[in-house]
């Protein structure tokens, strides 16, 4: 299953929430928190793609490519999303934000089973929890990828959007704590004292 699969992860927001910090780069259990990503990938896909659009040398040290938007300005994640898009040489592709750090092998495994395994029709597999879709984690084939640029020439930016525009499955999960996202300098705070 790896070689069919690339991953992009996703690490190239503001770090608004963060007080400007790049979070994926921000300690977390004594690495940055990209490297948990990374890991997995490893173990899921045959090659990385990093969206980054600050310390692009630093991100280098995970991944042999890393990649900024086209988009001055963090336009968002679809823009990391398309400007990757060039270097993924699979069939299919994992997306993965850099901020959910208790995402493991047994929520990415039935996602890409259920893509390889799905109608020929099928884009994409996401998670849905609390009524909410994850859209932290995306198995997609790669031909689908090429939607996104319809999306953003009509102005739109939304991740769960661009998804519900396509052939979507979407499995339910009862796990809140795998798409708990560290966006705050509280929530690595609080995750520390556990």
């Amino acid at each position: 299953m790896n070689t069919e699969f690339s991953t992009i992860i996703l690490a190239g927001g503001k770090g608004t929430r963060m007080g400007g910090q790049d979070k994926g780069l921000v300690a977390y259990q004594g690495r940055p928190l990209i490297h948990r990503s990374v890991r997995l990938a490893r173990q899921c896909s045959d090659a990385i793609i990093i969206s980054a659009n600050r310390n692009v040398t630093q991100y280098k040290t995970f991944a042999d490519v890393v990649i900024q938007d086209s988009l001055p300005n963090y336009g968002g994640p679809l823009f990391g999303i398309q400007a990757c898009t060039c270097s993924v040489l699979t069939d299919y592709t994992l997306i993965i934000a850099c901020d959910l750090p208790n995402l493991t092998t047994r929520f990415v495994r039935p996602l890409q089973k259920a893509l390889l395994d799905g109608t020929p029709q099928l884009d994409a597999v996401v998670y849905r929890h609390d009524g909410f879709l994850q859209c932290g984690l995306i198995a997609i084939k790669t031909a689908a990828l090429a939607s996104i640029d319809s999306e953003l020439k009509a102005g739109q930016r939304s991740v769960k959007r661009w998804l519900e525009s396509l052939s979507l499955l979407v499995l339910d999960s009862d796990d809140a704590q795998a798409f708990t996202n560290f966006n705050t300098p509280n929530n690595f705070t609080a995750a520390s004292k556990r």
